[in-house]
């Protein structure tokens, strides 16, 4: 009876932990499947009667690792809760992709996640819960364990959190870190960056385990300096004074001693003193260097080997032999206004055969004006332009042009003729001033020159004169070589300043000349205001006046004029004229009365006049008829 009570509540209780199970398992319809087909089998196993009660140890177990076996151990018990031994057992799991099971039950944790196991026999089920969680246990770095870089390079890192079995844990975040950024750096996607020559230790962790890896970083030649013997010169087919000297340095500019590096040279370049040579201690590599024939520039390249090979490039400058250049300037005779730009002037530069000569460095140089070259070098047919800008000077202007970066190269002499602008300026030349005797030629002519802008005096040139006064010998004469004109200038008559212009088409202002025309020599005198009669043995009442002129009239200034006195007397006895000509004596009649005379004569013989006036007593003198 207790026996039918204990099946009767064993029977619910087993068939709801069943339900439960399919419940949990609704997920997986294989396993499933298989549980009702373990059921079945047992049921008709033999003892499937006599079981009453089956339970599995552990009831539930986590696996840390893929791949870890748990083992499940199965008790069997009959209705007198004895052991039945020996009964078939089945097994099953809900999720085998977590957890399987075999039939020993030995369950294999298979990826993260949560199953049961399920060990049915004799119409009853056990159940125990597997969980798979995976703990990290170490960071398995992919790859070589010693990673080499050149310096500059770099590469992706790769490295896995595992198990204890060493199956890859997902989820977890990796971190590097350099312990020498200076050497090696790593950025946050893994990827490291070799800077300079080292060795240095890179470490990846995650929240609970770290794994190191070292790293060397190797130098590799990343250029070649060049420390002397670049841009040097010499005549074609010669040595150049000093060795090629250059530097091998790695990328962080440390000297790499042991590189092999090459010494290339092209047909026409000549040839090094050695083709290959390895870097000493201080990395440096040297070799003399022969330059090719032909002038120019020339090239000798230093490479060393590898993938890629690093390379640079020595120039010298490979200059003209005198014996063996000859320089032809083209076009015709240069000639142009002073101060504006020639034609295009041009030379070509070949050698003694008439081969032209590229490439080779022209300098032009010039005394006066400005002259720029279009091009540093030699065309390909030899010849070399440049633009020639006159100086202001008209005449003959020369430039030189420079074959070659020596002086001992060919330096041919290029001459133009700078013809003066358009007249722009009439001036007179020297100072002081023009002084001449009325009715006669100057006896200095005066100069006038004819100038362009820029001072050059302007032949050929036509200069109208027109005198106030006087007269000129030719009215339009014409400028001379040195753009001058000599006016031959007859002044007038009339005593003073006398004025003669001159102009010259174009120019804008004429030139004003002024002469100072002193009168001639002493022709005459006249005596002015001269009374008729006077009181005997006194003064006549007014001065005496001689005007002395010459033959047009004009007063004579600073003429000595000698005064006689027949009777009484005349002081003073000799005058000089002013500057009007003028000269002004007291005359005191004699005491007899009768006709009285004063002779006056301009010394030199330029003049003489008498005067005669009445002596008269005194009593006798008519007064003096009064003034209207």
């Amino acid at each position: 009876m207790a026996s039918s009570r204990r099946e009767a509540a064993a029977a619910p209780r087993a068939h709801g932990w069943i339900a439960g199970a399919w419940k949990w398992g609704a997920g997986s319809l294989s396993a499933g499947a298989a549980l009702v087909s373990i059921i079945s089998s047992v049921r008709d196993a033999a003892g499937a009667g006599q079981v009453r009660w089956i339970g599995i140890a552990p009831a539930a177990d986590t696996a840390w690792a893929i791949g870890d076996t748990i083992q499940l151990a199965i008790t069997i018990t009959d209705a007198h809760g004895g052991v039945l031994p020996g009964l078939a057992v089945g097994w099953t799991s809900t999720d085998s992709s977590v957890a399987s099971v075999d039939s020993a039950g030995t369950a294999v944790a298979r990826a993260a996640g949560a199953a049961t196991v399920v060990a049915a026999a004799g119409g009853r089920i056990a159940q125990s819960r597997i969980v798979v969680r995976q703990r990290p246990a170490a960071i398995r770095l992919l790859g070589d364990t010693l990673l080499r870089l050149p310096e500059g390079g770099s590469m992706q890192l790769a490295a896995r959190v595992v198990d204890a079995r060493q199956h890859p844990v997902p989820g977890q975040l990796l971190t590097w870190h350099s312990a020498d950024p200076a050497t090696a750096s790593v950025d946050s996607a893994a990827r490291v960056t070799a800077e300079i020559a080292g060795r240095v230790l890179l470490t990846a962790a995650s929240e609970t385990v770290t794994a190191e890896l070292p790293l060397e970083v190797y130098p590799l030649p990343a250029t070649i300096t060049l420390l002397a013997g670049d841009g040097q010169h010499a005549p074609a087919g010669r040595p150049l004074p000093a060795p090629v000297k250059a530097q091998v340095v790695s990328r962080s500019g440390r000297p790499m001693p042991g590189v092999t590096v090459r010494f290339l040279s092209g047909d026409e370049s000549g040839h090094p003193e050695r083709e290959t040579d390895t870097s000493d201690a201080d990395g440096i590599v040297r070799a003399g260097w022969t330059l090719g024939t032909r002038p120019g520039r020339q090239r000798l390249a230093l490479s060393t080997d590898g993938e890629p090979p690093i390379t640079t490039i020595v120039v010298a400058e490979a200059d003209p032999v005198p014996e063996n250049t000859r320089v032809t300037a083209l076009g015709n005779e240069l000639s142009a206004t002073a101060g504006s730009a020639l034609p295009a002037v041009a030379v070509r530069i070949a050698d003694s055969l008439g081969t032209p000569l590229s490439d080779v460095p022209v300098t032009w140089v010039t005394a006066g004006g400005t002259i720029v070259a279009e091009g540093a070098r030699t065309d390909s047919a030899g010849e070399a332009r440049a633009r020639w800008t006159l100086g202001p000077r008209a005449g003959v202007q020369q430039a030189y042009v420079q074959v070659g970066t020596s002086r001992v190269g060919p330096r041919p002499m290029l001459t133009a003729m700078a013809l003066p602008g358009p007249a722009a300026s009439l001036a007179r030349i020297g100072a002081g001033v023009l002084r001449g005797q009325v009715g006669r030629p100057l006896a200095k002519p005066a100069d006038l020159r004819v100038s362009d802008r820029a001072g050059n005096p302007v032949p050929g040139i036509t200069v109208t004169l027109r005198a106030e006064s006087g007269a000129v010998g030719a009215r339009a004469p014409v400028t001379d070589s040195l753009g001058r004109i000599a006016i031959a200038w007859t002044l007038g008559p009339t005593a003073g300043v006398q004025r003669l212009s001159a102009a010259v088409a174009g120019v804008e202002r004429p030139v004003e000349l002024t002469a100072d025309a002193r009168s001639g020599a002493a022709a005459k005198a006249v005596l002015e205001g001269l009374p008729s009669s006077g009181a005997a043995g006194r003064a006549l009442p007014r001065p005496i006046v001689v005007a002395v002129a010459d033959s047009f009239g004009n007063g004579v200034p600073g003429a000595l004029v000698a005064f006689t006195a027949r009777a009484g007397r005349v002081v003073p006895a000799r005058a000089r004229t002013d500057d009007a000509g003028r000269a002004a004596v007291r005359w005191t009649l004699g005491n007899t009365p009768g006709e009285q005379r004063l002779e006056v004569s301009v010394n030199g013989g330029g003049g003489r006049a008498v005067a005669k006036v009445r002596a008269v007593s005194a009593g006798k003198l008519k007064p003096p008829r009064p003034s209207p």
